[in-house]
């Protein structure tokens, strides 16, 4: 009976399980990572899962961003992407400017101005492989998942018959997609992808972040409109993109409500920021005989990392001299270093240094061991630092990472550097000393951390039910918002506000006319000359 029942069990699981593509381009090392850790979730759960991975950048193709994914489709790199990335040297222009370039997203246009290009350019590659279509589409997927970076992605989808797709974003939130769903932008007080500044904002401050906003708007319009202008003659699907975003089941962001500010929400907007986090709790943050040593060596250990994007090695000099000077006069502290020169003799001067290309970062950081964290404020290391309530310097160097910095120092546990003091040890050592010498910033670090433990609803969980519920349901039509359908001025109200203060003007206007004439009628009776009497 009991073997029965085990049986029937697992023939129920079975039936549930079902087909995801997951479309995860090889851009970006924090986007495939976020796409790969939705994708081991949902096998973890024993569901079947291939990765579809186009190489956007070169540099990046051998991204996967996940050790479970088993099905994983390549698709080589288009022949104009690769020429134009390669005669723009972008990568490594990036690599060097982003250490003096301003951190404000419009000191990127110089970077982003093809990128519309480039992503039509791949959107029209895809299209072209047509045994592929073919093949995708025998394959009948229950589910896609991509990101709304690359629009493509979803016609693509569309094209092999998959109707139910979630929209994932490794970043917080992304304009075009708010729009398109017609969730609110709350640019008063919320402050947008890019911005410097935090929800306490002045009046100049709230045109700025409304400028942000807008700019956010334009490069997605002129991205979106690029890639479905690229989009073949024989495509049936839709070509408005705000319709094609709108359609998606859900729309899961990289963000956390006890970690961001508060913010207006839809339905679809889903909040996963953390999934992707593995605590020393949870037993799953474990390191090796090497790292483990490299902690024993001193009571005070810091962590020094600027992500996958920002080079270490590719800091100017003085920035490097500084940060050699500050490790020198702190013999009592390991300073771990990513620096991605191999072999490099830098800091072989320097015993309580250990520069290293790789480190496991999230493993190091749950680490009761390590004292600080010294990052760039990416998304990734923001939300692992918090997950591990380990208190931090962060010197952000461009896009989102000013907004993230003071995400994260509101809570307490982090200082903001900026980067244009890399050049003075004094300032650099003095922003660590203030954080290792008061305790509130552990402190501080460490509730939120408890926080997050705490939360109702654990993000590994969110991601799973919501797959599982879209798949199941589909994109439902009764959690679109009909704002999506307002034009500005009726989103906002500003025509009601328009038709009252011309009401209120005729009014006025009626009121001035009565009283004129009251006014005259007065003066003809009390003015006018008396008749004589006889």
């Amino acid at each position: 009976m009991k073997f029965s029942i085990f049986i029937l069990l697992i023939l129920a699981e079975l039936c549930t399980t079902y087909k995801v593509l997951v479309f995860n381009p090889a851009f970006g090392a924090s986007h495939s990572n976020f796409l790969g850790k939705i994708s081991d979730i949902l096998i973890d759960a024993g569901h079947e899962v291939t990765m579809l991975i186009p190489v956007f950048v070169d540099g990046k193709k051998d991204l996967i961003g996940s050790k479970k994914v088993k099905n994983i489709i390549r698709l080589g790199q288009d022949p104009r992407i690769y020429q134009m990335q390669k005669e723009g040297a972008t990568e490594e222009l990036m690599r060097k400017k982003i250490w003096t370039m301003g951190a404000e997203i419009t000191s990127m246009l110089g970077f982003i101005g093809n990128f519309s290009k480039t992503s039509a350019y791949q959107t029209d590659y895809m299209f072209a492989q047509t045994e592929l279509i073919e093949q995708l589409r025998e394959e009948k997927f229950d589910l896609g998942i991509t990101e709304s970076l690359f629009l493509g992605a979803f016609s693509f989808f569309d094209e092999i018959g998959i109707k139910t797709i979630i929209n994932a974003d490794s970043t917080l939130y992304m304009n075009g997609v708010k729009d398109a769903l017609g969730e609110p932008a709350a640019v008063s007080y919320y402050p947008g992808l890019f911005s410097p500044i935090d929800d306490k904002m002045d009046f100049f401050g709230r045109v700025k972040n409304l400028l942000g906003y807008q700019f956010g708007m334009w490069f997605s319009t002129v991205k979106y409109d690029a890639e479905i202008g690229a989009l073949p003659k024989s495509y049936k699907g839709s070509r408005d993109w705000r319709k094609i975003l709108s359609s998606v089941a859900f729309n899961f962001v990289n963000s956390n409500q006890y970690i961001d500010y508060a913010s207006p929400s839809l339905p679809k907007t889903v909040f996963v920021g953390g999934m992707q986090v593995n605590t020393k709790k949870s037993g799953k943050a474990t390191l090796s005989k090497e790292w483990d040593e490299v902690l024993s060596k001193r009571k005070t250990n810091v962590l020094v990392s600027f992500g996958s994007n920002a080079f270490s090695c590719d800091m100017p000099d003085e920035f490097k001299n500084a940060f050699l000077e500050v490790f020198a006069s702190m013999p009592e502290t390991t300073f771990i270093w990513k620096y991605e020169e191999a072999n490099s003799t830098l800091a072989n001067h320097l015993p309580n240094v250990k520069l290293t290309t790789w480190m496991p970062q999230n493993d190091i950081l749950a680490d009761d061991r390590l004292t600080l964290f010294i990052t760039h404020g990416g998304l990734g290391s923001s939300v692992e630092l918090a997950y591990q309530g380990k208190p931090a310097v962060v010197i952000p160097l461009m896009a989102d990472q000013p907004r993230n910095a003071h995400m994260l120092t509101r809570h307490g546990g982090a200082l903001q550097l900026d980067k244009t003091l890399l050049d003075k040890p004094s300032e650099i050592k003095k922003a660590i000393e203030t954080v290792l010498n008061d305790s509130n910033y552990k402190k501080n670090a460490q509730r939120l951390a408890k926080i997050l433990e705490d939360q109702p609803n654990k993000p590994k969980d969110v991601v799973l039910k919501h797959c599982d519920f879209a798949v199941e349901y589909g994109p439902l039509e009764t959690l679109n918002s009909e704002g999506r359908h307002l034009n500005t001025f009726q989103y906002y109200s500003l025509d009601i506000a328009f038709a009252v203060l011309v009401v209120f003007l005729i009014v006025l206007f009626i009121l001035h006319l009565i009283i004129k004439f009251v006014f005259r009628l007065l003066k003809r009776t009390l003015l006018s000359p008396k008749k004589k009497v006889d």
